[in-house]
């Protein structure tokens, strides 16, 4: 049995209490002007406590509590944690308060950890980062409890909040293969999204491993400097209009993909520390090389216990990441080998392949991941 809930929230449970007067919410008269009184005093320690005074699935308690009450009558979960996250507003965080206190005092058997998180720039005020910034927000904080109590334990409730939040949430579930409840006003129950053969290609992760972290450190690019990555990249991206000109950064589904990855293989199999006998000093062309390459390569080899060796590959221009590498390192998966890139603060560059114990695919995509998390600066 699950026993982590993690419920996307929104704010219906105020324009329920605020709003006018309508018996089919559950609740007398006299009893919803007293939820305003402490609504408008702002105490949600006052108004959790009147709330455990309400049947949980009268419809003024709003998505949030007539879900989690549904699940746990059918036993789709065991609550032993619950985790909500929240919009970037003051009508998000306060509902944040409210239900943990309310959770709290209402004394659900077994639960032992109530929290909630706001999620940054996910409002409604600022639409352009809500897309580019929020949701990608959102995945991460997913990802983080995923990290925190493992898929196998967890299932959303992505009965609230705003309406690409839910979508979001559910396809991070689907793609996790993690269970995913919604209730909607009107249903009469909790539903669960069923299975869906939800797959990504996370060899484009290894192909453009270096990029992909460029964008996920905030950067935009322009359509000049994507002109050679291949076309699959683009459902990781969103274009964004900025004083006229279409920049690209990386979107909510990337994120996801990204994310995704990372929960999935969150180490690589058998790609242990070499031992030192198995190390070897990198081997170097007789080329000119940018400032601080050799020292750079020499420092990684030795820090990094996996790898063997690596030696210099003939220099070739990097356009799709031009200038985003400045003074700094890339890495990136091509045709079954580990290569680098580096760049000094002239934008000279080259390459490198890095040996290592990595077989197959998602190894070296693993690798390249750690690598340009480890190296690649903004």
């Amino acid at each position: 049995m699950r026993n982590t809930l993690v419920s996307t929230v929104g704010t219906s449970l105020l324009g329920n209490i605020r709003g006018r007067y309508n018996p089919d919410l559950g609740v007398k008269e006299e009893q919803q002007q007293v939820l305003q009184k402490h609504l408008a005093n702002r105490d949600f320690g006052q108004l959790a406590r009147e709330f455990t005074r309400i049947d949980p699935s009268a419809r003024i308690c709003g998505a949030e509590i007539n879900s989690i009450t549904e699940a746990v009558k059918r036993s789709k979960v065991q609550l032993e944690n619950i985790s909500f996250l929240v919009s970037d507003t003051d009508d998000g965080k306060f509902v944040g308060q409210f239900l943990e206190a309310y959770l709290i005092e209402r004394g659900i058997e077994g639960l032992r950890t109530v929290t909630y998180t706001p999620i940054e720039d996910l409002q409604d005020d600022k639409p352009a980062r809500f897309k580019t910034y929020g949701l990608r927000n959102l995945v991460r904080e997913l990802g983080k409890l995923v990290n925190k109590h493992s898929a196998q334990q967890i299932v959303i409730d992505a009965t609230g909040g705003y309406k690409a939040q839910i979508a979001v949430a559910v396809v991070f579930g689907q793609a996790l293969e993690i269970p995913v409840l919604y209730r909607h006003e009107r249903f009469s129950e909790i539903i669960e999204f069923p299975p869906m053969p939800i797959t990504f290609q996370y060899d484009l992760i290894g192909k453009n491993s270096d990029l992909l972290t460029v964008f996920e450190r905030g950067d935009a690019l322009t359509l000049s400097e994507l002109e050679e990555v291949d076309d699959k990249l683009r459902v990781f991206l969103e274009e964004v209009e900025v004083e006229g000109e279409t920049l690209f950064e990386l979107g909510s589904v990337g994120q996801i993909i990204l994310t995704g990855f990372r929960l999935r293989f969150p180490r690589a199999k058998e790609l242990q520390p070499v031992l030192p006998s198995q190390k070897s000093i990198p081997s170097f062309r007789e080329d000119n090389f940018p400032i601080g390459f050799k020292d750079f390569v020499l420092k990684m080899c030795e820090d990094v216990a996996w790898i063997k060796t690596a030696h210099s590959l003939p220099y070739s221009g990097q356009k799709a990441i031009q200038g985003k590498l400045r003074n700094g390192a890339g890495f990136y998966v091509r045709e079954g080998k580990l290569i680098g890139s580096y760049q000094d603060s002239n934008n000279f560059g080259a390459r490198f392949e890095i040996l290592t114990d990595a077989t197959g695919e998602d190894q070296l995509t693993w690798a390249a991941d750690q690598l340009n998390q480890k190296y690649l600066r903004g």
